[in-house]
């Protein structure tokens, strides 16, 4: 859901665009090579894995959750060191990003391979369905059209995988796997359009449609006993925040803040109720 660069990207991107590696190097600023601040990003990482945490909790789902944040801290330093490959060149934030990505996959790896320790090769069965879609959007990343509505699709229905897996590694059947996965689906597709919308890159209307859907879907899950009424409530409030108009632009930051807020409620009512 990130649709605009802040200061700390474009420094990332820019930066020893034109230093050569062999030359005297200029001091390479860490943060925003480290750290990506896609506040919707990190809204889409975070909350399926605490929404299953609190439906499953167990170790081997803490690991996951571990795993999936190093995972997508590791994708920033990466995209940016693979732009630098594909150009053939090296600069100094090049190698910052290579010991970067190297540092936060390890850790990831680590993590996964705790996880299976403490439960079985299941874990990986969303990982590998949601591959493509990952792969998807790293490939608009490198290529510089990560703010594409499709790449962040992509990736948000993509993150929705560790719910799944964590609910596999509490030994719960695939139904509620699935149904999480759906909730996560239903909960970050719609609030890309909606942001989107706000700032005047998508049609308002479809994001009403989508938030529109998303409550009937929830309907139908209740109907079928795979979720509580909580479900109806959280995607209904979702709905009512994108019915309410907007007067005037707001800063992406605040916007992205809000959202935030808004998928912490929402992960919180149907966590508990689950």
């Amino acid at each position: 859901m990130a649709v605009t660069r802040t200061r700390f990207e474009e420094t990332a991107d820019r930066e020893d665009m034109t230093v050569p590696l062999q030359s005297a190097a200029p001091r390479v600023i860490i943060r925003p090579l480290a750290l990506p601040v896609e506040h919707g990003g990190w809204g889409f990482v975070i909350e399926p894995a605490v929404l299953a945490l609190l439906v499953v909790p167990s170790w081997a789902g803490l690991m996951i959750g571990i795993a999936a944040v190093a995972a997508f801290l590791a994708r920033h330093p990466l995209r940016l060191a693979a732009g630098d490959w594909t150009r053939r060149r090296r600069f100094p934030r090049t190698v910052v990003c290579e010991r970067l990505a190297l540092g936060y996959g390890s850790l990831a790896i680590a993590a996964m391979a705790i996880a299976m320790t403490i439960t079985d090769a299941r874990i990986l069965l969303p990982f590998a369905i949601a591959a493509p879609l990952g792969l998807a959007q790293f490939v608009f990343d490198v290529r510089n059209r990560r703010h594409a509505i499709a790449p962040e699709i992509a990736g948000a229905v993509a993150a929705g995988a560790t719910a799944a897996a964590i609910v596999l590694a509490g030994g719960r059947p695939l139904t509620l796997a699935a149904t999480l996965w759906l909730l996560t689906v239903l909960r970050s597709v719609p609030a890309i359009v909606f942001v989107r919308a706000v700032l005047g890159r998508e049609s308002r209307a479809v994001a009403v449609i989508l938030h529109v859907a998303a409550v009937v879907i929830a309907i139908l899950l209740w109907y079928q006993r795979l979720a509580p009424v909580a479900v109806i409530v959280a995607m209904s409030l979702l709905l009512a925040r994108a019915l309410i108009p907007t007067k005037h632009a707001e800063p992406p930051r605040r916007i992205g803040m809000r959202e935030l807020v808004f998928g912490a409620v929402t992960v919180i009512l149907i966590g508990v109720a689950m």
